[in-house]
Order: structure tokens, then C-alpha cells, then sequence
């Protein structure tokens, strides 16, 4: 099957207004050869066309459907309906992979009308409207805390911009992007320490004194010297981290974590992108290697990993996966949900970490794998309604609680 991640980063990208790289922009001018592509391309800038098909979302009979749109497309596949279709969603959409950005794209035009001030697609229910309204949660934000070598603490978010401390002769400086290390004076230290961290529905980001860039998930944390001394750079961390090292050879770049049953575990880096998801709350750590290569440690055993490569950890054993998708296990850190036939148990995790709620099930829980892409930046009960419209669920929030019926 054709893996369509790649090329659906970059055209959200595009929808979204934001620079493509070198790489991404000649990735898309090959990808638009193609005129149904181009068409494709047009409808997803079309806001005409978003509005419309958040308007057949909001006309979905979810509780009638039984064979699920999602379920019946492949990815890169045109699948064959043999019975006549009840969605009117994405109807004019022709593989699973499309249906998912259509998705995506027009729950950010949605999101994006809201901030604007302008009308929403589901009128017509006014008192229902007002219902949701009064039981939503507002999604995850930019915000951190920084404690410093002397224990202080310091909350961190995009509006707080500037010198926030400095450690010895190092200035630590937060901006609009994040935190950054800069020197300031040669004056000599003991090392100290750093520790930044994310409570649930928190992300934050950092530039560490070596260069290299770190990408904090909700409910993780860092602790790094505010410079690294030595023939070594060494992290710890909980949680899940994005990294993209800077490449020093001679010093190289270790990243420490421990597994649920306390086993400690190492990965040694040269100069790559890689994610570890290392929750307590789940079983055993998962390391996705995105570019360059890292070798893991646990026990005295050694594993390499190549790109698009995952190694699971748990309860001593190291299993490696090949082929992963890569962007989909980052798809966090460029602001999605993104769920490959997951179960509602792993979907209610994360709804759980990202809007700080707690998932309550009323009866048995439901078994249909869940596929799709949702931006991160929703209100719950948007995400609640694409989840409806994608799954056989119900779902109801009650003040903190997301209700699976």
C-alpha cells in the first residue's frame, strides 16, 4: 500500500500558509503532474468547499451508520462499494488516505472560523449548541515549567518572551519558539542543571546550549546541563520527546530513560531525528528512529536502529519494527491526532494526556478500530464529533469527563 503521510504534511502545510522546504516544495511539484491531484489541491484551498463538507459532517446520521467510511478505503487503493453509499461525507473523495485530509484540512478551517469570529457550519440547533458549549474543554497549549539549578521554579509560556535566568554564564532566554540557552561570560561552573517539563494538556519546545532541538508532548520532561562539558551530552527524560541532535562526533549525544518496571535503558546518538515515548502509564518504551541512526543500550545489549526503524522495550527484551511511518509517530509535534487502527483505549489515552480529561466508559467498550487524522487545536467536542463520524461512537462530555457510550 502507498503511504500517504509525507505528501499530506506538506499539502496541510500549504493549506495552512506555512514556508515548505526545499525538499517539500519539489515533493509537492511531483506529487501536482498529476491533474486529479491538482484538483484535489484546489478544493483543499477552496474554503467554499470546507464549509461545505463540514456541512454534510454535521448532517451525518453517525448512529445509523454501520459500515463507516473509514473502514472501507485503503490507503492509495480505490476500493469498490458494493452497496449504495449512506455517507455524504467526503463523497467526492476517492481513497481513505484523501478522506483523512479532506478530514484534517476542514477541521482546520473550522478551528481557524472560530478564532476569527466567524459563523459556525452547524446551525440550526441552537439549544444543543449551547450544550456542548457549556461542557467543552479547550485543547492543550504552549506552556512549560523551567526549574532551575537552585530549585526555583519558572512557568513558561509564548507570551512570557525574554531573559527568564541566568545559570552561571549561560542567559536562559524564552521565545514565541520555544526556549534557547545563550552564552553570555566565560565564568567557569560546577554543572548545573535544567529541568523542563509539561504537565497534561502542556507541549513546549527548546533549543539546548549544544544546538540541539527538543519537542516536549504533553506530560514529559527534560533534564539537560545548561552546557555540556566534557567528552559527553547527556539528557534525561519521562514522557514522549522529539529530538533533533546536533551532530558533534566527538561528543557524542546520550539520552537516558526508564521503562514502567524501572529498568534503566540509553540511546547514543551522533547527530539524527528520532521520538521516545517512555509514559509510566504504558507498557515499555518506544523509540522511532526518523533520520541518521542511534544505537540503544538496556542491559548490556546493544541495538542499532536505521531509519524508519521502532524499537519497543519491555521487560527486558528489545523488539525492533521495520517500516514504521515515521510522520505519523511525530504527528504530535506538528499539531495531530493520528490514529492507524487504534483501539478507543489508545484514542481515550490520548484525549486523556492532550485535553487533561478523564475518559469514563459506559458499558462495554466499543471494538472498531479508529482511522484518521484530527488537529490537535479542536475544542473536544469537535474532536468528539470527528471521532463520531468516523467510528461507531457516542460520546458525551460532562464537565472534566469524556463520556463513551
Amino acid at each position: 500500500m502507498q503511504d500517504n503521510s509525507l505528501i499530506n504534511e506538506i499539502l496541510l502545510k500549504v493549506i495552512r500558509g506555512e514556508e515548505l522546504s526545499s525538499v517539500e516544495s519539489s515533493n509537492l511539484q511531483e506529487w501536482l503532474t498529476d491533474a486529479e491531484k491538482r484538483r484535489l489541491l484546489d478544493d483543499l484551498r477552496d474554503t467554499d468547499y470546507l464549509r461545505e463538507k463540514l456541512k454534510e459532517a454535521a448532517e451525518v446520521d453517525v448512529a445509523g451508520a454501520k459500515d463507516l467510511f473509514f473502514q472501507r478505503l485503503a490507503i492509495g487503493e480505490r476500493n469498490s462499494i458494493k452497496r449504495q453509499w449512506q455517507w455524504k461525507l467526503f463523497r467526492d473523495v476517492a481513497t481513505k488516505a484523501a478522506a483523512v485530509l479532506v478530514l484534517a484540512a476542514a477541521s482546520f478551517f473550522w478551528f481557524y472560523n472560530r478564532k476569527q469570529g466567524g459563523d459556525t457550519v452547524t446551525k440550526g440547533k441552537a439549544q444543543q449548541a449551547e450544550i456542548i458549549i457549556a461542557n467543552d474543554v479547550a485543547p492543550g497549549q504552549t506552556k512549560a515549567s523551567l526549574t532551575l539549578a537552585n530549585g526555583k521554579t519558572v512557568v513558561l509560556d509564548s507570551t512570557v518572551v525574554g531573559q527568564v535566568a541566568q545559570e552561571g554564564g549561560i542567559v536562559v532566554v524564552n521565545t514565541r519558539r520555544g526556549l534557547t540557552y545563550q552564552k553570555n561570560s566565560d565564568e567557569q561552573n560546577d554543572v548545573l542543571y535544567n529541568t523542563l517539563s509539561t504537565k497534561n494538556g502542556e507541549t513546549y519546545s527548546a533549543v539546548l546550549a549544544d544546538g540541539s532541538k527538543v519537542w516536549l508532548n504533553t506530560g514529559a520532561s527534560i533534564r539537560y546541563p545548561v552546557t555540556f562539558t566534557g567528552s559527553e551530552r547527556k539528557v534525561e527524560i519521562t514522557g514522549e520527546v522529539y529530538f533533533e541532535v546536533a551532530h558533534d562526533e566527538s561528543k557524542p549525544f546520550f539520552v537516558h530513560t526508564t521503562t514502567a518496571q524501572g529498568e534503566g535503558m540509553d540511546v547514543q546518538v551522533l547527530g539524527t531525528h528520532f521520538n521516545i515515548r517512555a509514559y509510566q502509564d504504558e507498557a515499555g518504551i518506544k523509540t522511532t528512529l526518523l533520520e541518521g541512526s542511534v544505537k540503544l543500550i538496556q542491559n548490556n545489549k546493544e541495538t542499532l536502529l536505521k531509519p524508519g526503524q521502532q524499537a519497543q522495550v519491555n521487560n527486558g527484551n528489545i523488539k525492533v519494527i521495520g517500516d514504521v511511518n515515521a510522520e505519523a509517530v511525530i504527528a504530535w509535534k506538528n499539531g495531530f491526532f493520528h490514529f492507524d487502527h487504534a483501539s478507543i483505549t489508545e484514542v481515550m489515552r490520548e484525549l486523556q494526556k492532550w485535553y487533561n480529561i478523564e475518559a469514563v466508559y459506559a458499558g462495554a467498550k466499543p471494538t472498531a478500530p479508529i482511522i484518521g487524522d484530527i488537529n490537535r487545536n479542536l475544542m473536544l467536542s469537535e474532536v468528539a464529533k470527528m471521532l463520531e463520524l468516523s467510528a461507531d461512537l457516542h460520546l458525551r462530555i460532562e464537565g472534566k469527563k469524556l463520556i463513551v457510550q
